[in-house]
């Protein structure tokens, strides 16, 4: 069932000022401001009236543009099917953009069909590869009878031997890989002694691409190969260039899913150039025999080469590939064994995701117990994707959103809100949904589906006020995208403490499922929490780009953007490079904050005693006598380091101040425009909050927005002077939980703005509440819109779900018309300046009309408006269109055994990835439940 929590606290402080107010000017909107959406095309199943009335549908809603990704196709439906690629498919693509283009819409390809890249282009050959190890023992004068073949029969026609070492007890090491002839048999007679023989063979993981469309179904490519990469670029520059199609705006590369993949061809070659030395003869720690330190030492260095080789290889090339055909690069490197920081950079519009269902303690939100994952967004995770494209200096930082938010059919937009906000809080401001399918235009319901949800499309009921959340999106992204971000510190990832740990496999792969093997358990990923609760802002560096990173004026220049302040987390390895360039820094006027040690060690096995003993003459050009539990400074030539152990207090020492309201349980993030600050910030915590807060800034004017109800006012604030004579800002503000407001300061006095409407903290505040009228009988019911089709007008005793009234109301999916008079007495109304209405609970998302005027469309909680400029003294008319979720029709489509689950491949499943059905499925309480309210308010902006 669908579980909602009471709605406590001052819920009337999101309500809408009055329209007498004057509205200031919000920023000027481009495509990219409003959402995008992931287009599936099942089975490439596209004519033009389809392509014209479904561009034209997310139009309308609001989106400003999609991103074309083909996957696999519909029953019945193979002679519509259009092969990937082929001139009938660009012209569908070309048609695409241009019907796009007179909509003022964007539109962006997936690099391929389906998931990962991949297809009929790719050889066996240059296809995701997987090494195989083998061992062997022989004793002095003996000869191996066995063939050296892989014992796998699949591998057996792929796999090629790359190397076949002998290793002595005494250590003594031979290459006898020239003595295997072409049939696998071994021509060598042992040594006296015992010896290990280990073959290396190069083999292939046989993985295809997932959800793959017609037309681009094949071998996964090599992502560690530059040679893969080209013979997979080059079937679609061919396409381009012979049908002369226009190009995408941008192409995308999904979240990293080559499973299995750890080899490739040239491994040892690129093994051997870039780590200096050749890994045959380090077998034996490469499998975990031998001296524990060379057994992890040897193992980073292979992590790190294969990370190496996915950015120089694969991420790097594909974007240059882009660029040479005037075109720009979305990437999302979670997943990969790679650093995610760097892989991110190196596209334009790095992106991020949110999976799975999300907890959030906002009181009254809708939250599904059905198919309910546990956990929570994390922000440090998605910080990686915003990091990347702060330090780097890209303009956007995208997300793929809602994937897996909830089942098919039971997400509501009240759900899709938090998730937003810790997006736009964690730096992100280009948001994607997951996303629509293509349906053609006269589909049956539910329309064609994709196997994981939200499926957002005109078929789904929530699209009836979808509109309102897209509008809440692009007045927010609007802000977001203004100016660069204002973030004070740099947090260095040491990644190479993630290649030493012990895994169970060779490969690792960094996954936003799997963080506590190389997250939450580091001293990173505790300093970054850390950061993050205590409201410091922040992004992180690798060791790439701290070695870009120069100091200008005292500050960190990166290629993104200037930081006050490096923080070095608890860490073991550090590359020598990296930490002579940090020494560097700080001479040269930077200042660098290590908590509760120096890093200890370098990573890799070359040579790693002489790099240490360096690392340790670099330490003691800081101090070689601080004492970590203390928290001392030391001015080294232009510049200082700090040490200790709390991070609050070096901070401090550092000149940089946390943003004080994350005490309050709001969280916040800070952009710099030409003439001022932006700031969003949300409430995500389970307490409403009404009172001060203290910007890290000073601000002579400070304008709220609020993007939800779209309303602006002049803040009330209060000047204030430190001891140090450092002037910063107090900001009154009043934010129920789960709500948001954008902060934009100026030294100009702002033109033809209202001061802010300031609402009194609760109902039970007898000075300001003068009137209370509670809206009870007779409310009537009208179905207005979707199916079955229900007629008449139903007269409530009562409110509650539609779905007691019968067997037909039971099943509706849509909006219907709940309908009530009452009277405000000119007494009454005269005691009032402002009125608010409250509807209580609401199943999902309502549209207010009063006395024939349009007040709000209410998709989020708590559901509340200001009606003040629409009620009148003598008789008022409210009609509150409430919409619903279609998880009763879906049900009764199931009990009834209805065909609608026509796909292939997959076709549909649930969250827990087993064939759908919501024939068991409970009723979903659906309309609304209220109780509704009327309240009048004599303000006082008295503070």
């Amino acid at each position: 069932m669908i579980k909602f929590r009471s709605i406590f606290g001052f819920m009337i402080l999101i309500c809408i000022s009055s329209m007498m107010q004057a509205q200031s000017i919000w920023p000027k909107i481009y495509a990219e401001a409003h959402p995008w959406t992931r287009w599936w095309w099942l089975g490439n199943a596209v004519d033009r009236a389809g392509i014209a009335y479904q561009l034209q549908a997310l139009h309308d809603a609001g989106f400003g543009g999609v991103e074309i990704t083909p996957i696999y196709g519909v029953n019945g439906f193979e002679k519509q099917e259009i092969p990937y690629l082929s001139k009938r498919w660009m012209d569908m693509l070309h048609y695409t953009i241009q019907k796009a283009h007179q909509l003022g819409m964007k539109v962006d390809m997936n690099n391929g069909t389906g998931w990962p890249f991949g297809g009929p282009q790719i050889p066996l050959d240059f296809a995701a590869s997987k090494v195989i190890f083998q061992s062997y023992v022989l004793h002095g004068g003996e000869r191996l009878s066995q063939k050296i073949i892989p014992e796998d029969v699949r591998q057996q026609r792929v796999a090629k031997l790359q190397a076949l070492m002998a290793f002595s007890d005494d250590g003594e090491k031979i290459d006898i890989t020239d003595k295997v002839d072409s049939s696998g048999i071994l021509h060598w007679q042992a040594p006296p002694g015992n010896w290990r023989l280990i073959a290396v063979f190069n083999g292939k993981t046989f993985q295809k691409v997932k959800r793959a469309a017609p037309g681009g179904e094949g071998w996964v490519m090599d992502h560690f190969s530059d040679t893969a990469l080209q013979i997979y670029l080059n079937r679609f520059a061919h396409a381009f260039y012979i049908f002369q199609t226009p190009l995408p705006h941008s192409f995308f590369n999904d979240s990293y899913e080559v499973f299995g993949a750890d080899w490739t061809t040239h491994m040892f070659e690129a093994f051997q150039r870039l780590r200096g030395y050749d890994l045959r003869n380090y077998l034996p720690a490469l499998l975990g025999m031998g001296n524990p330190d060379t057994v992890q030492r040897v193992i980073m260095d292979y992590r790190q080469t294969l990370a190496d080789l996915l950015l120089h290889d694969f991420a790097e090339p594909w974007t240059a590939w882009a660029h040479r055909m005037g075109r720009t690069t979305r990437y999302q490197a979670h997943g990969s064994p790679g650093n995610w920081i760097d892989l991110y950079a190196s596209a334009d519009i790095p992106e991020t995701e949110s999976f799975g269902s999300c907890h959030f303690n906002i009181p009254g939100i809708p939250e599904d117990s059905l198919g309910m994952r546990a956990g929570q967004l994390d922000e440090r995770v998605l910080k990686f994707a915003s990091s990347a494209a702060h330090i780097s200096g890209k303009p956007y930082a995208s997300s793929e959103t809602f994937t897996w938010l909830g089942e098919h059919f039971r997400v509501s937009l009240a759900q899709c809100k938090p998730v937003l906000d810790e997006m736009w809080i964690s730096g992100i401001n280009h948001v994607f949904f997951h996303g629509t399918p293509y349906s053609p235009q006269n589909a049956p319901w539910p329309g064609w589906q994709f196997y994981a949800s939200v499926n957002f499309s005109p078929y789904n009921p929530i699209w009836h006020d979808l509109p309102a959340m897209n509008q809440y999106i692009t007045r927010t992204q609007s802000f977001l995208q203004q100016g660069k971000p204002d973030n004070d510190i740099l947090l260095y990832w040491p990644v190479q403490d993630v290649w030493a740990r012990q895994n169970p496999e060779l490969l690792f792969q960094l996954t936003i499922g799997n963080t506590r093997l190389w997250l939450d358990s580091t001293g990173f990923g505790q300093v970054a929490d850390t950061l993050i609760r205590q409201g410091y802002s922040f992004d992180y560096i690798s060791d790439q780009y701290i070695e870009k990173t120069t100091v200008e004026n005292g500050k960190l220049k990166t290629p993104g953007g200037y930081y006050k302040v490096l923080i070095i987390p608890p860490c073991t390895f550090i590359p020598l490079h990296t930490f002579a360039h940090i020494l560097s820094l700080i001479k040269n006027g930077g200042k660098v904050v290590f908590i509760s040690h120096f890093p200890e060690n370098v990573p890799g096995l070359q040579a790693w005693k002489l790099r240490k003993d360096s690392l340790e003459i670099l330490k003691n050009q800081i101090s070689s006598e601080w004492i970590f539990h203390q928290h001392e400074v030391k001015n080294i030539n232009k510049g200082f380091a700090y040490i200790g152990e709390n991070i609050s207090t070096l901070l401090s020492m550092a000149g940089v101040e946390a943003e004080s309201m994350a005490h309050n349980g709001l969280s916040f993030i800070r952009r710099k425009t030409n003439d001022g600050y932006v700031y969003f910030i949300s409430n995500l915590s389970s307490d409403s909050f009404n009172g001060w807060i203290k910007l890290s800034i000073h601000a002579p004017y400070v304008v709220i927005y609020d993007a939800y109800a779209n309303r602006t006012g002049i803040a009330k604030l209060k000047q204030v002077q430190n001891a140090e004579g450092i002037k910063t800002t107090d900001v009154y503000i009043q934010i129920p939980s789960g709500y948001s407001y954008i902060l934009k300061t100026t030294d100009k006095p702002p033109v033809h703005v209202p001061a802010w409407t300031y609402f009194p903290v609760s109902h039970s505040d007898s000075n300001n509440l003068r009137i209370r009228v509670a809206l009870e009988n007779p409310w009537t019911l009208q179905f207005i819109e979707g199916s079955p089709e229900i007629k008449g007008i139903y007269r409530l005793q009562s409110l509650g779900s539609w779905t007691d009234l019968n067997d037909s109301a039971r099943t509706f999916e849509g909006t219907a018309q709940y309908q009530i008079s009452f009277r405000i007495t000119p007494e009454q109304k005269s005691k009032a300046d402002q009125w608010i209405l409250k509807l209580g609970q609401v199943d999902f998302s309502a549209k207010v009309i009063l006395n024939g005027h349009d007040v709000a469309t209410l998709w989020a909680v708590p559901f509340i408006c200001d009606v003040t400029p629409y009620i009148r003294a003598g008789e008022n008319v409210l009609q509150i269109q409430v919409t619903n979720l279609a998880a009763n029709r879906i049900a009764a489509y199931d009990r009834n055994k209805i065909p609608w689950k026509i796909f292939k491949d997959v076709n549909v499943v649930n969250m827990q990835y087993r064939p759908f059905d919501a024939s068991k499925w409970g009723t979903v309480a659906s309309g609304l439940i209220g109780p509704v309210w009327v309240e009048g308010y004599k303000n006082k902006n008295d503070f």
